[in-house]
Formats: C-alpha cells, sequence, structure tokens
C-alpha cells in the first residue's frame, strides 16, 4: 500500500486537510473521554480487549511538511507512519506519525518500530510531554477516502472523531494522529 505521503511532493498525510480544532462533540461523553485520554492510547486499547496489536500499513522517505506541519514540529520534513491498531482483530484506531531527522537521530528506534506501537517507546521516557490536542470530525467523504486508503470498510453512517497532539522528550517531538474507527469502543453508548 502506498503511504498517503508519497502521492504528493510535500506529505499529504491523512488528515493533513481535516478541520483541526479545538470543540470536541457535543452530547457524547464518551467519545470525549476517549478523545482527551492523554496518557498512553495503546495501555488504554490494551484494557478493552484480549489481543492488541499493530498492523503497520506504510512508512515514508523523508518528505518537505506543509506550513502547518512545520509549524507544529519545528522541522521542514519528517518521515511519516501509518498503522492500525487492531483489538480482537478490529481496527480500533488508524494512527500516523511524522518526525522529523533530528528525532530520528534523538530516537533510532523510531526507525524499526515494526509492530510495536509508538506509544510503548514514547510513554517509557520520563520527561515526555504532550501539546494541547486538537481535534475533528470526519465528513463521510474524508471517511471514504481514509478506508479506501487503508483498506477498511466503508462504513456509510461513520463519522469518526479523531485527535493530534506533539509528544516530546528531550530532542525528539513527534506528530501523532489518531482516528478512532467506527468498531472503536470510543462510539459505545454505555459507559
Amino acid at each position: 500500500m502506498a503511504l498517503w505521503c508519497q502521492e504528493q511532493s510535500v506529505i499529504q498525510t491523512a488528515d493533513h486537510a481535516w478541520n483541526w480544532g479545538t470543540a470536541l462533540p457535543a452530547g457524547r461523553p464518551r467519545l470525549c473521554d476517549w478523545l482527551e485520554e492523554a496518557g498512553s492510547l495503546t495501555r488504554r486499547l490494551r484494557q478493552h480487549c484480549r489481543d492488541f496489536r499493530v498492523e503497520p500499513l506504510a512508512e515514508a522517505s523523508l518528505r518537505p511538511l506543509t506550513a502547518e506541519q512545520v509549524l507544529l514540529l519545528g522541522a521542514e520534513q519528517a518521515y511519516c507512519r501509518e498503522v492500525l491498531l487492531l483489538c480482537d482483530d478490529h481496527p480500533w484506531v488508524f494512527a500516523s506519525s511524522l518526525y522529523s531527522p533530528d528525532t530520528r537521530e534523538a530516537l533510532p528506534a523510531l526507525a524499526g518500530l515494526g509492530r510495536r506501537a509508538l506509544g510503548e517507546l514514547m510513554f517509557e521516557a520520563a520527561d515526555l510531554s504532550r501539546s494541547r490536542f486538537q481535534f475533528a470530525g470526519l465528513d463521510s467523504r474524508q471517511y471514504r477516502q481514509l478506508a479506501d486508503h487503508a483498506g477498511l470498510a466503508p462504513e456509510p453512517a461513520a463519522s469518526p472523531w479523531g485527535r493530534r497532539s506533539v509528544l516530546s522528550t528531550g530532542q525528539a517531538r513527534v506528530l501523532v494522529t489518531e482516528l478512532f474507527l467506527p468498531a472503536a469502543n470510543a462510539y459505545q453508548e454505555i459507559l
């Protein structure tokens, strides 16, 4: 599968055109609880299933960033990784991460994560910090594009929500985007 960002001269990650902001979905306390999870999403996902796994979709070569991504990462270029996070063989989260060459040098393990979750690496650092979250709700067209790209079954009623933030430790900064897919526990009505 080709990475979204390999199709353009600048990194065009799946989330580059989503309408990012600070507003959360109204009347969705369960979803908001997941969107605002400040700790390790990997750890929380593991608590909600018997079998958690990471399915890598693609990794890209170094590419220039969009102006907004430059502001968030403080770098002109980045590597891109896209994965699905599965709980009991159901895709719950589409995640992408962008990190600069300096970050890759500071955290060489980023280059060889394979099926390891990024959160497992980043949350090992005692000095880890996270920027404020930005949130986005996808419309049906955006979700269909993502579903086609990631090999997911399109769900016509799906209006999934995602979040993004920058994780920092030492000299390393990673822009992490996580979209909660329709099968995720975050959309269940019962707390």
